[in-house]
């Protein structure tokens, strides 16, 4: 079964994607990091500056609750 997958953040650096991703784990929330494009068309995305971090669409609404209580 295909999930759909959305971008619940772009953030400055790795380092801050690497924590986001974390803070999604602990509340058991499976997050993705999109590092390098190498080239592939993500129209979806656009002109990215930033580190996106993914997570189901299922899971938008408790990611963003998340996200905005960790880093206002």
């Amino acid at each position: 079964m295909n999930e759909n997958k959305i971008v619940i953040g772009i953030f400055e650096n790795e380092l801050y994607a690497i924590i986001a991703k974390n803070n999604l784990r602990e509340a058991g929330i499976n997050a993705s990091i999109l590092k390098q494009f190498g080239g592939i068309f993500l129209p979806f995305l656009k002109q990215v500056d930033g580190v996106p971090l993914m997570v189901s669409s299922r899971q938008e609404e408790k990611a963003k609750k998340i996200l905005e209580t960790k880093f206002i």
